[in-house]
């Protein structure tokens, strides 16, 4: 057994580690890179070693000068820095609140050659916190649930619905607009649930290639395919005794849908590249802005996988359709960009208000905290006023027409478009063509759904890939 562990390297210590733990040099050079770190930010090993910490854009990792000397890398007179809470900035561009722990390494002679940091994900601290708040105010109507914002009859059925789901182990369906706050609701399940001491793993399903998400949600052995150079894990393995979330669901062509379905069912997955298959146990989360019925009646959607994810359902309203909660989201936001910016605005003007009353949202709660963001940019004083507010929001004209061709285009739903229903082959490859084999671009060009595209594809006989020309001497 000694013998054994003398070959055990520092990286495979760290990366057992439930915490996140990363090394960087005196010069700020990420080092090492254990896999919780991966799991917590999003950034793979290979991206980050020798890039500077300042990427993670966490408090008191150096983002100014001022920071910088803060360093516990400038400070030779101590050997730690103790804790600090502070947000940390992952690859998607999310903050999450983390505790952050860093200590100073020292060679023999005494001088400072790298720092060992730390990171403890806070999210299921702040979650339980503002739960116990929730509760506290027994008289008062609840007003948040995680980081879910509002106080209108239609927020507590999704308040009661959440609740309802995060008591159970099955698999949630979360339906709504874009914007309304899907991520926010698998969040609130999964920190309330059962399994919150485990990880939740959050999947853009519309962001990857068929054959990169099939390797990003089941894993890869090496070999597998050019580039494969090592095993890699997946994502519903490093979610395994936690949650999975599954964003964009009705984006997936037919050979995920079909292996996601084996997942629900068997509860086990297929490394690709690998016969073996190992069990795996994860709750699934899965959301979309699309009509997955509609899809499934059109055979763009399976309807097997359709009901094995819809055995419970969350419906997440438009902000137009709850407008009364408005001022408390207002209130909610100009409360964290006060924190982030340093600024103390603490009101809007009366025109303001009028105006997000006014205005049907269409890009739904995200929208109205992006309008918030771009008025703490412009905003000098203590209220916000109707010229803090984006040129397509403060006009009259630009907001009634931006809602008058939102109802336009909700009366023609429903209806074919012209490309469903006479797109030709020629059409399609001349498109797939143009857009260097994007299957969702494809589908943006042509006005269809990413799984019509696949399906379109392999009726016509259409490769997946562009054809490679072998060159003069095959001809």
């Amino acid at each position: 057994m000694t013998t054994s562990l003398k070959n055990i390297s520092l990286a495979q210590v760290v990366d057992t580690m439930a915490e996140g733990v990363f090394v960087v040099d005196a010069s700020h050079r990420i080092v090492l890179w254990n896999k919780a770190m991966e799991l917590l930010t999003g950034y793979p090993q290979v991206e980050v070693l020798g890039k500077d910490c300042s990427l993670l854009e966490c408090g008191g990792l150096h983002n100014s000068e001022a920071e910088r000397h803060r360093c516990p890398l400038f400070d030779h007179d101590k050997t730690a820095s103790g804790r600090l809470e502070c947000l940390l900035r992952d690859r998607s561009g999310q903050q999450i609140p983390i505790r952050k722990s860093a200590s100073v390494l020292k060679d023999a002679a005494g001088a400072t050659i790298g720092l060992v940091e730390s990171i403890t994900d806070l999210r299921p601290l702040r979650y339980l916190e503002q739960r116990v708040e929730e509760i506290g105010e027994v008289s008062v109507p609840v007003r948040r649930m995680g980081r879910l914002v509002g106080s209108s009859h239609r927020m507590h059925m999704v308040y009661e619905r959440t609740h309802l789901a995060a008591n159970s182990h099955t698999a949630v369906l979360i339906l709504g607009e874009t914007g309304t706050g899907k991520e926010l609701v698998a969040e609130a399940i999964h920190f309330a649930s059962s399994r919150k001491q485990g990880p939740l793993v959050k999947v853009n399903c519309s962001a990857l290639s068929e054959n990169l998400l099939e390797s990003e949600l089941f894993g890869h052995v090496k070999g597998a395919f050019t580039g494969a150079i090592k095993d890699k894990v997946g994502r519903f393995e490093a979610a395994h005794g936690g949650t999975i979330f599954l964003d964009e669901i009705g984006d997936i062509s037919p050979l995920i849908q079909l292996k996601l379905l084996r997942v629900l069912q068997e509860k086990e997955i297929e490394p690709v590249g690998s016969s073996q298959t190992q069990k795996v146990d994860v709750r699934v989360l899965a959301a979309t802005n699309k009509d997955l019925r509609s899809m499934v009646r059109e055979g763009q959607f399976r309807q097997d996988l359709y009901y094995r994810l819809r055995v419970f359902q969350i419906d997440l309203p438009p902000l137009r359709e709850h407008k009364e909660d408005i001022p408390l989201l207002v209130e909610s936001f100009m409360e964290r960009f006060n924190r982030q910016t340093g600024k103390s605005i603490r009101s809007t003007s009366d025109e303001v208000k009028q105006c997000f009353m006014d205005y049907c949202w269409p890009g739904n709660v995200r929208e109205l905290e992006n309008t918030i963001e771009h008025a703490y940019v412009t905003c000098q004083s203590r209220e916000i006023g109707l010229f803090d507010l984006p040129p397509e929001l403060r006009m009259t004209e630009f907001r009634a027409a931006e809602c008058r061709g939102r109802t336009e285009s909700k009366r023609a739903e429903g209806k074919p478009t012209a490309a469903a229903g006479a797109i030709t082959r020629d059409q399609l490859v001349k498109t797939l063509e143009g857009c260097g084999w994007s299957k969702a671009e494809a589908a943006r060009r042509l006005g269809l759904n990413r799984a019509t595209i696949w399906r379109k594809m392999k009726q016509w006989g259409i490769p997946m890939e562009p054809t490679k020309p072998e060159g003069r001497l095959a001809r």
